[in-house]
């Protein structure tokens, strides 16, 4: 498998995570970038460790990680898709 990891969750009553979570994979499979869902409702130890790669106490899914590498959160994502930069922000390239 990829070291490419999207930290999401199955379980939200936000409609914005659930809607950026979607276009993250959606992209992603478009593209046919291989990466491992990682789902943090199912361990509390997850979602610490999705905040401590992520270096916010408070860092809510979707997250990108590949390997030891911090990628960044939606926002940051979505600027490189639009700047044609995905590959770079992934670590990639």
């Amino acid at each position: 498998m990829s070291a490419l990891k999207v930290y999401s969750t199955s379980v939200t009553g936000s409609r914005e995570i659930k809607s950026q979570q979607s276009e993250v994979t959606r992209i992603l499979d478009g593209k046919n970038i291989k990466y491992e869902l990682v789902d943090i409702s199912q361990d509390n130890v997850l979602r610490e460790e999705m905040r401590a790669k992520a270096g916010n106490p408070k860092a809510i899914p979707p997250q990108i990680v590949n390997g030891d590498h911090y990628c960044g959160d939606y926002e940051l994502f979505v600027e490189a898709v639009e700047q044609n930069t995905l590959q770079e922000f992934l670590k990639l390239a």
